[in-house]
């Protein structure tokens, strides 16, 4: 088998993408089945905000600032976008925000979900104008990307008003 017939090897990030998801899973499994049941939508936001928002944003974002060139081949960008970069910085302080939750919660949790939101339905709205008029549907645009970017904000506000903290300050 010459070197062209070699089925082309994905980035890393292809799969380490899921590792936060999988991580929040499993975390937020045993904290409902070790905590009290009633407290269940906390555990699950805590999760939530730290280990799928915190260390999958600040991941992506260091991808975006010390790998563009491989994040725009696998987003399907142009390189040497000077946009990245500054996605990039983004994502790596609202991941500092998700981080943080662990040791704030009350407003913090707060602001943190609505600076998120802010900046992930912008992402899913690029994306979705990226699929529309240029037929990107690369895995990095499309997919898990686009889902996550337009579901997470969704369930992190429904989780913050079910949970104890969408009632303490």
């Amino acid at each position: 088998m010459s070197s062209t017939d070699m089925p082309k090897r994905k980035p890393l990030f292809h799969y380490g993408i899921y590792i936060p998801l999988i991580c929040f899973i499993i975390f937020s499994a045993i904290d409902v089945v070790n905590g009290e049941l009633k407290e269940w939508a906390n555990y699950v936001l805590s999760n939530l905000l730290v280990i799928a928002l915190g260390y999958q944003i600040f991941f992506m974002g260091f991808l975006h600032v010390f790998f563009g060139k491989k994040m725009a081949g696998y987003i399907g960008w142009e390189t040497g976008n000077p946009f990245q970069f500054e996605v990039g910085i983004a994502g790596m302080a609202i991941g500092a925000l998700g981080i943080l939750c662990t040791w704030f919660t009350g407003e913090f949790w707060l602001a943190t979900i609505i600076a998120a939101s802010i900046f992930m339905w912008g992402c899913s709205i690029g994306h979705l104008r990226d699929m529309v008029r240029k037929k990107n549907y690369n895995p990095g645009s499309a997919g898990y990307v686009f889902y996550w970017d337009t579901l997470m904000p969704v369930a992190m506000i429904v989780l913050y008003i079910l949970s104890s903290s969408g009632e303490s300050g």
